[in-house]
């Protein structure tokens, strides 16, 4: 009946009259995961795996909540032992092929959704997810078809016709896409992530719009999207470029932008500032936003560190974008623009690696008062005060926040600051403007771990984040021969 609260008091009083209850303790798991309590949820799963060593059921549902906090090798060890205990479970496939897609591994995750249609050829779940990790590797025509097959299966599966859109928009048949996204939205709506399906197809649809032109129609799109989530980030970079585009119709910006600079009494930080890029990047479902910096020049080209996620399709098939800019810092007169500046990509992490999440962009053409930033070379202690630049999809470009590094590990460090999209790719800087780190994940997982595995979805908002420490992105830096 959806009563959680009280199905949870009846399955602990089970357990209290019987400890040894092991399918007391996996009911409580399950109903303590669809509230969220994934922490509370993988004790209870486990608890029941001791009672039960060969409980299938539990191995499968305790991978599914591991997968779901991202730690995908505990995910794939517990549902490879599920599909031991029984070979002929689909969701334990299903739940495999989530994992493995997450981890990048997509011909094995392909395996894993097609052996889960194969046990049940209706699971129009697999079909779907199948279909995703298709378009991922650009098999655009056999993700459709899946995508069709799970319709068939549930003509009411709004998610899956979004992700028809998508595939559709990828080969440019625009008015198909705007049926499907139409079609999607006239559906009861479907929670995602990072976002329900409405917010999507409405970002998704108002996207399309304006490809075609009709940005009007766009925003309006965007703004439904964001009444759905105020925090859903890519409607929120889509509406504010769809408005920049707008003003750009009625008030065309000159041939060459002047740069209104501050002077240093005037802003103290404005060697820091002007050396921190706003990173807007184009992808199919409109625009990724992110913060960068330079970490090198040559004459008149500079070289801006950023993260991997900030300049891919990281909602669809998380290939790099081919169409970035960087905008520099200045104050322009009213009714004008930041200069913007083309970049290319010179280096890139895999889309598999867990562990670094990186991107150098190359441009040209800057200005000669950029240069690079400095960098740390100090062990950083703990609960050492630091400054965040960034372009918070909340905020305004180019905010400076302040917090504390709370925990770190000789890789990564935990960041107790006011953070949100937009600060991705963002510099840590310590009391002399020194870098000693990069923001590359806001969470909502205060844990940090020995090694934390770094998420391909960044969330959109949270008080804190993660930063790669700056011997890490400095070890990346020296194998690619950038410095």
């Amino acid at each position: 009946q959806g009563k959680l609260e009280e199905a949870i008091a009846a399955y602990q009083k089970s357990i209290q009259l019987n400890p040894n209850f092991a399918e007391a303790y996996y009911n409580l798991g399950n109903a303590l995961r669809e509230q969220g309590k994934l922490e509370e949820a993988i004790a209870t799963y486990q608890k029941a795996i001791q009672l039960n060593p060969n409980d299938a059921k539990a191995y499968n549902n305790l991978g599914a909540a591991l997968g779901l906090q991202g730690k995908l090798e505990e995910a794939i060890t517990a549902l490879q032992k599920a599909i031991q205990l029984n070979p002929n479970d689909a969701y334990a496939y299903y739940n495999l092929g989530k994992a493995l897609s997450d981890q990048g591994k997509l011909e094995e995750a392909i395996a894993a959704f097609q052996k889960a249609i194969q046990l049940n050829p209706n699971f129009a779940d697999a079909y779907n997810n199948l279909g995703i990790a298709l378009g991922v590797q650009g098999k655009l025509e056999e993700a459709i078809a899946n995508y069709h097959r799970a319709i068939e299966i549930d003509p009411n599966y709004a998610t899956t016709y979004n992700n028809l859109g998508i595939a559709l928009s990828y080969q440019g048949k625009l008015e198909e896409a705007i049926s499907y996204y139409r079609k999607a939205l006239s559906l009861p709506d479907e929670k995602a992530t990072p976002a329900s399906t409405h917010t999507l197809a409405h970002s998704n649809l108002g996207y399309t719009l304006q490809q075609q032109g009709e940005l009007e129609a766009a925003i309006e799109q965007y703004e439904k999207a964001i009444e759905l989530d105020p925090n859903y980030a890519t409607a929120q970079n889509n509406l504010a470029e769809a408005q920049r585009e707008i003003a750009l119709r009625r008030n065309p910006q000159p041939s060459v932008v002047e740069e209104i600079i501050p002077t240093p009494e005037q802003e103290p930080l404005i060697p820091v500032l002007r050396s921190v890029v706003q990173i807007i990047a184009t992808i199919p479902t409109g625009i990724s936003k992110g913060t960068g910096w330079v970490i090198k020049r040559e004459g008149n080209t500079a070289w801006i560190v950023t993260c991997r996620h900030v300049v891919s399709d990281e909602e669809g098939n998380k290939q790099p974008s081919k169409d970035i800019k960087v905008e520099l810092y200045s104050e322009p007169p009213p009714n004008q623009f930041r200069r913007r500046l083309p970049a290319q990509i010179a280096q890139i992490t895999a889309i598999n690696n867990q562990e670094l999440d990186l991107a150098i962009l190359e441009v040209k053409d800057i200005p000669e008062d950029i240069q690079p930033l400095n960098i740390s070379s100090n062990r950083i202690p703990r609960n050492t005060d630091i400054l965040i630049i960034g372009h918070p999809v909340t905020g305004i470009p180019w905010s400076v926040v302040e917090g504390k590094i709370p925990a770190k590990t000789n890789r990564h460090l935990q960041l107790d600051a006011n953070l949100a999209s937009g600060n991705s790719g963002g510099p840590v800087l310590d009391e002399q403007n020194r870098v000693v780190g990069i923001v590359v994940e806001i969470s909502n997982n205060q844990t940090i771990a020995d090694e934390p595995r770094i998420s391909n979805q960044p969330a959109t908002t949270g008080g804190f984040g993660f930063a790669h420490s700056m011997q890490l992105i400095m070890q990346q830096l020296q194998d690619w021969g950038t410095i």
